[in-house]
């Protein structure tokens, strides 16, 4: 049994290139490309694996696509657990505009499960439960159900209640896996905005807003990240704000993974609240300025994560 186990059911082989400028109905001469495996959960075991925690990585896996997934993360020495799936696992691409410095992301549907697929795939999760953490993250395949995390965790708890569970999951997904009981979750601004029906303008309101999902117990810690504004993270406790670092950005891809991944690591360790915003704030620096796999050095992270500043929020 791993520490952690991370469940990815839309892994993707993501590919990257640059051109000068969009132009329409034009060909577009591309620089050098760049390709690495991801998905949620896959990016997040990339980066607990670099951290040297003893992680799982669970993904679904079709097609020549999926076999180059999972080779290249056993490559990389992350023990996988594949899930065989009849179509083809997806692909997604990021084109860089150079001229004007912009990022386009284009997220393919990818494979379609069966119920089957999706039953075996709930049923290697449950055989493999992890020592502390399940990390549900990512988007589903389609023909899965919104509820299907919501299923894991409850499935989950009955045969190991100590168990933890952070899940990462575009709204519908994540709405359906809080009314089941998670300990952490990491949305986006417009997630989080999605997930509560509301415009959160200012600090305040996204901090009012988490406190009421921790004061009602359905989550005990609410990790927002809010991009070029830094963090924040509330628990019953306390409620903290980390401000991001300034940092030549190549790459968005991964970023909100590799602080999911570095928050869990760092609070798995025992380290407080505090100390666990400002790992996973200089992680995400990190992965903005990395083109490629999501591996970081534990020591330079802790050594950069000594320049956030962390401040309380009443």
């Amino acid at each position: 049994m791993a520490d952690f186990l991370t469940v990815t059911l839309n892994p993707t082989v993501d590919v990257a290139t640059w051109v000068d400028q969009l132009i329409d109905h034009e060909k577009l001469r591309c620089d050098k490309e760049v390709e690495q495996v991801g998905g949620g959960g896959v990016n997040v075991a990339q980066v607990l694996h670099s951290f040297g925690g003893q992680c799982q990585a669970l993904l679904t896996a079709g097609g020549y696509r999926g076999q180059e997934i999972v080779h290249k993360l056993q490559e990389d020495g992350i023990d996988c657990l594949a899930a065989d799936i009849a179509q083809t696992s997806r692909q997604c691409f990021t084109v860089y505009e150079k001229k004007a410095q912009h990022e386009y992301r284009f997220i393919l549907p990818g494979p379609t499960l069966s119920d089957t697929e999706i039953e075996c795939a709930l049923a290697l999760i449950l055989q493999h439960l992890p020592n502390k953490w399940l990390v549900l993250s990512g988007s589903l395949p389609v023909g899965v159900p919104d509820d299907f995390y919501a299923r894991v965790i409850k499935r989950a708890r009955d045969l190991a209640p100590e168990i933890k569970f952070l899940v990462d999951a575009p709204g519908p997904i994540l709405k359906h896996a809080i009314a089941a009981g998670v300990n952490l979750i990491k949305p986006s601004l417009k997630e989080f905005e999605w997930l509560t029906g509301q415009t959160l303008k200012n600090q305040s309101q996204r901090v009012g807003a988490a406190r009421e999902y921790v004061t009602h117990g359905q989550i005990e810690c609410v990790a927002l990240s809010l991009g070029a504004e830094g963090a924040i993270a509330v628990t019953k406790q306390e409620a903290l704000a980390a401000a991001a670092l300034s940092v030549a950005v190549t790459s968005t891809v991964g970023a909100g993974d590799s602080f999911a991944a570095a928050l869990l690591w760092a609070l798995s360790n025992n380290n407080n609240l505090h100390q666990a915003l400002s790992i996973a704030t200089a992680t995400a620096a990190t992965a903005l300025q990395t083109q490629g796999k999501l591996q970081f050095d534990a020591a330079a992270i802790k050594a950069l994560s000594q320049e956030v500043v962390v401040t309380s929020v009443d």
